[in-house]
């Protein structure tokens, strides 16, 4: 691929917020120049080629995040700990509301028409064309570069799927139980100084109950929104 200087995929790759939107876009559009045709606006890919690259890329998403489980959190986990954030962390719901998070228009773009004329954008679709983008981008940038990009835009989500009583595993279970999508946590605000800063943050769930929760990090802030939620729906969840 013909890569301007400046907007490099390894460049933006590294960004420290990686722009997950732009770099789809940017992959896509240079793979159609080098590969397929430059005017299509969806990924220009055969259906088998997709598939395969999906295979790869499952692959791919599973050794990182594997890999992030055993050297952040070391012996604190076992084996069957680790399987099971793994599992949640890297399947089709989970990929679904991260591109859902991101735009509509993405999630289209990264299914070829041949996948896209069976109208159907469920999980399995989405999650799949994910696993399908990161299958081609470490073919064309290399394990390192496309394992610091997994590495970041998941490097909060092991905390999420916590396989203890926490009360963010606790409200993604009641959820995922009753077959609704996963509730969905966002960055509202930062206070103080840099040293010992606020951070706020927002869960919203699919049946509608919004709550908001506040702690010095992002992982406590999240944690704190989850039991404001479920104290809302009556659920027991673990003290602070």
């Amino acid at each position: 691929m013909n890569d301007q200087p400046a907007y490099t995929l390894p460049y933006l790759l590294y960004a420290r917020n990686p722009d997950i939107g732009l770099i789809i876009d940017t992959f896509i559009s240079r793979f159609n120049v080098s590969y397929g045709n430059p005017r299509a606006e969806q990924w220009d890919i055969t259906k088998e080629e997709w598939e395969r690259y999906e295979f790869l890329g499952d692959r791919v998403l599973n050794l990182v995040v594997a890999q992030s489980l055993f050297t952040s959190r070391g012996s604190s986990l076992n084996e069957g700990e680790m399987t099971k954030i793994l599992s949640a962390v890297v399947s089709n719901r989970a990929l679904d509301a991260l591109l859902r998070q991101i735009s509509p228009a993405i999630v289209s773009r990264l299914i070829p028409p041949v996948i896209g004329q069976q109208n159907t954008y469920g999980e399995r679709i989405t999650g799949g064309a994910f696993e399908a983008f990161i299958g081609a981008l470490y073919c064309e940038v290399g394990f390192d570069d496309v394992a610091f990009f997994i590495s970041t835009i998941l490097r909060d989500a092991p905390g999420q799927y916590d396989p203890g009583e926490n009360a963010i595993g606790l409200l993604q279970e009641i959820y995922q139980k009753q077959g609704k999508d996963i509730p969905r946590y966002d960055e509202i605000g930062r206070e103080g100084p840099d040293h010992r800063p606020v951070f706020s943050v927002r869960v919203v769930t699919s049946d509608g109950i919004v709550c908001e929760g506040s702690g010095p990090n992002l992982a406590d802030a999240r944690q704190a929104a989850a039991k404001m939620a479920l104290n809302r729906i009556g659920q027991d969840h673990p003290s602070a």
